[in-house]
């Protein structure tokens, strides 16, 4: 059994309880700043995504003491790619992880690109799944909170 690294426990600690300092995003990150409050953003994503056939809402919950809302989504079509990669890719639950905030008065999101996958692992399949998930993510958040 393997266990926790520091790195590990450092980022789980990050995630619930927020970063100690700013620093820049990495590549594969997607923010934008958004025309309305977190909250409202948030609450529309989630209500397209449980009415929609093709998506897949998982959760919501607060992280930060509250000072993020982070969702969980799921693009369905990309499941027989993820399969094909090995179960044990289903350890990244590959789907859209999407933090919504105010940073400095203005109202932001941010998720990971779905290239995340074959940073973690470069399976052709994970390679299918994030050129088929990317384009749908990017038309939700185009449809729903009118962000290029």
């Amino acid at each position: 059994m393997k266990t926790l690294t520091t790195p590990l426990l450092a980022a789980i600690a990050m995630l619930l309880t927020g970063p100690a300092t700013a620093e820049s995003p990495g590549d594969l990150f997607i923010i934008h700043e958004l025309d309305q409050p977190a909250e409202a953003a948030a609450a529309q994503v989630r209500s397209y995504t449980e009415a929609e056939e093709d998506w897949l809402f998982l959760a919501e919950f607060g992280l930060a003491g509250g000072n993020v809302i982070a969702l969980k989504i799921c693009y369905p079509a990309i499941g027989p790619d993820i399969v094909a990669a090995g179960m044990h890719t289903f350890a990244m639950m590959p789907c859209g992880h999407l933090a919504f905030y105010e940073e400095d008065g203005q109202s932001m999101l941010s998720m990971l690109d779905m290239d995340f996958m074959t940073t973690l692992d470069p399976h052709p399949r994970l390679e299918d799944a994030a050129a088929t998930a990317r384009p749908a993510f990017a038309a939700i958040l185009s449809d729903v909170l009118a962000v290029e």
